[in-house]
């Protein structure tokens, strides 16, 4: 009996660690869904699953969609930010920081705020081939103005900012 109780209680611990499940229903979708939102949410369990090329493969469907309600559009341009991050430090994907860079300019072009930081990171990073300081300094400091006047600022990413900044003045 104890041993089928220990059994009980590993099976248990092993089916909390399982993955989630990354069917259209489990996200909260239906077939009635548009393609955005199918492929985002997708995409997005399989990433917190750490199943990073499935996570690509259904993100890179998105850009040559076209969005049917705002929710699309908006999902499209986090789709931009989450590729830029994915081919920058090669997760899923072949390691391409130009195209990831180019991601990431986009984003920013229809006004997604992290991508600012991303490009913060990829210039004022001295260890990232990316490393240039003239465009660390101008999208640190837009970074910096973005994440201190958002009320839900992650102080954490701001902070990360605020020392890439002194780490290029000096």
């Amino acid at each position: 009996m104890k041993n089928l109780i220990s059994i009980i209680a590993l099976f248990a611990a092993v089916e909390s660690f399982a993955e989630e499940d990354c069917s259209i229903n489990t996200v909260g979708l239906d077939d009635k869904s548009s393609h955005i939102k199918k492929y985002f949410y997708t995409g997005t369990c399989h990433y917190r699953n750490k199943d990073y090329d499935l996570s690509v493969k259904n993100w890179e469907k998105i850009p040559s969609l076209k969005p049917s309600s705002n929710e699309d559009e908006e999902l499209k341009i986090d789709v931009l930010n989450n590729l830029g991050y994915m081919k920058f430090f090669g997760y899923g994907t072949s390691r391409d920081q130009k195209i990831a860079m180019s991601y990431w300019q986009e984003a920013i072009l229809l006004g997604h705020y992290e991508a600012e930081y991303h490009l913060c990171h990829a210039y004022a990073d001295r260890d990232q081939s990316t490393f240039n300081i003239a465009k660390a300094r101008k999208h640190c400091e837009k970074a910096k103005l973005i994440y201190k006047s958002k009320e839900d600022s992650d102080p954490k990413i701001l902070s990360d900012i605020e020392l890439y900044i002194e780490k290029i003045s000096d």
